[in-house]
């Protein structure tokens, strides 16, 4: 059976070409929640597998981590779980070496709790696109935090990080949406307060989590091509032919 950490290095990895569609530009990447358990071993993993992926492509990639607690604190934390990531079984261990080495140099940690922490961010972002001559394309955000600080952070990330000009702002919302209807309703609106519907991807890695896994498991040859995209699947089931999802309009 293919494992989760794989699952989670396709979607992001097919999340970050569909969004990179322009050449010679940049794509900020900022996972809040760094430390936490879903962050260690999975999300990390995930990023890393879609930056070795895309290297060299048409786009390039920084990496951002934060969490509410201080560089001191968090930072040591953080870069024990980079050192243990690990390639794919077919790259060679020469170039997983070169390629760990070049992540870690593309990947910071910032203190992400006030207005002022975020703010400090968007700063950093700008000087490094000014300082290496890059053409923003847009930034996205990977919240793996609790559902109960969605909106706060989001309200945050709105008021401080917004790219400028035509570049793109993108949040992954990442843990159950809600408890029930009603919880779900309220933080939708709150959400739709600050971002656009178009910005949001709402993930629920436990929601549909084994049916993901039988898709991949049927052995599709194009898992990594065009068919998912959203103009080619209309609806998902897996090998036994059970319905998961419509995704029409998927982008």
């Amino acid at each position: 059976m293919i494992s989760a950490q794989v699952v989670y290095g396709l979607l992001l990895c097919r999340l970050l070409h569909v969004l990179g569609t322009e050449s010679k530009s940049h794509i900020s990447v900022v996972l809040v929640g760094a430390t936490g358990d879903l962050a260690k071993k999975y999300l990390w993993q995930g990023l890393f597998q879609s930056y070795a992926e895309q290297l060299g492509g048409a786009h390039s990639l920084s990496f951002y981590g934060g969490t509410r607690l201080s560089s001191l604190e968090a930072s040591p934390v953080m870069y024990e779980i980079l050192k243990g990531l690990s390639c794919l079984p077919n790259v060679p261990s020469v170039k997983c070496v070169l390629l760990k080495d070049q992540f870690l140099k593309s990947t910071q940690y910032h203190q992400l709790d006030t207005h002022e922490d975020y703010s400090a961010l968007n700063k950093k972002i700008e000087e490094t696109l000014a300082q290496e001559g890059l053409r923003e394309e847009g930034r996205l955000f990977y919240l793996s935090i609790p559902a109960f600080a969605y909106a706060n952070t989001a309200t945050k990330i709105n008021a401080t990080c917004r790219p400028r000009g035509g570049s793109w702002l993108r949040v992954v919302l990442e843990k159950p949406f809600g408890h029930d209807l009603h919880s779900a309703q309220r933080l939708a609106e709150e959400l739709q307060k600050v971002l656009r519907e178009e910005e949001m991807y709402r993930i629920d890695h436990y929601l549909g989590k084994q049916k993901l896994l039988t898709i991949i498991w049927c052995g599709t040859p194009h898992i990594g091509g065009s068919l998912f995209f959203n103009e080619k699947v209309a609806h998902s089931s897996d090998c036994d032919g059970d319905a998961i999802i419509d995704i029409l309009g998927v982008e």
